[in-house]
């Protein structure tokens, strides 16, 4: 089962890899191949369960999920950053501690949207109306979409999948990681105060700065070009390279 895709149209000596929240997909970040540097690719998910993949199993299992993802990546040997959002954010830190776990670290993790693992609380599966509630709060889809049960048939099983992989994520203690790690949220997103955010300084031997954008949960959509060069820009210094020289 191959998970990943990659959504710019050069080759690159390096990459970034974006995880989306629960119930999205790699489509989420298209825009930001505008902003990349020339030898700098971006990938993405393509999961079953949701757009071309529509007809197909969901992942249900996030051991699995973790586990393909971490042998695509680790067969690449590029340097490789990861991104996670939201649910995102859980998958990309336990993707990132397998490939260390396997002599092959990422340069840096940036999440978004996701208190420290180790601050979780143990949280129960939704119903489905918890699931369409909590996506109407966030904004992540238009009005009309509630609206169409033949839609909402269709998209059910993913997201059920994805939210029940973040509802029943337990952390585990283990090594720090030794890339750098980014916090970034929304200021108006109380699922995720700032004591969440800076509780990642656990999970890196460099700690981990934070940073704050106006808005709620789903900040990163319309701050997607900052986010993009804050992504980028951690990504191309953890390379010991400059933007300027990428670019020129």
């Amino acid at each position: 089962m191959t998970l990943l895709r990659r959504l710019s149209a050069g080759d690159g000596s390096s990459r970034i890899v974006c995880l989306p929240y629960a119930g999205g997909n790699g489509t989420i970040y298209e825009s930001w191949t505008a902003w990349l540097p020339s030898d700098v690719e971006l990938w993405a998910p393509d999961l079953p369960a949701r757009e071309q993949r529509m007809l197909e199993a969901p992942v249900e299992d996030m051991e699995l999920l973790v586990a393909t993802l971490t042998d695509e990546l680790g067969a690449d040997g590029r340097p490789t950053s990861l991104f996670g959002h939201s649910f995102g954010s859980l998958v990309a830190f336990e993707v990132a501690r397998r490939l260390q776990r396997r002599a092959d670290p990422v340069n840096c993790l940036v999440v978004s949207g996701m208190p420290a693992p180790q601050v979780l609380p143990d949280r129960l599966a939704p119903t489905d109306a918890e699931i369409l509630s909590n996506l109407r709060s966030h904004g992540v889809a238009p009005p009309e979409f509630f609206e169409q049960p033949d839609l909402l048939e269709l998209v059910m099983p993913g997201l059920r999948a994805d939210y029940r992989m973040a509802m029943g994520y337990r952390y585990r203690d283990g090594e720090q990681l030794s890339a750098r790690v980014f916090a970034l949220g929304g200021t108006d997103d109380p699922g995720v105060p700032a004591e969440g955010l800076t509780a990642w300084a656990a999970q890196s031997v460099y700690g981990c700065p934070t940073r704050m954008w106006q808005g709620g949960h789903m900040y990163l959509l319309s701050h997607a070009e900052e986010v993009a060069a804050f992504v980028i820009g951690c990504h191309v210094r953890s390379t010991g390279r400059t933007l300027q020289s990428l670019e020129g």
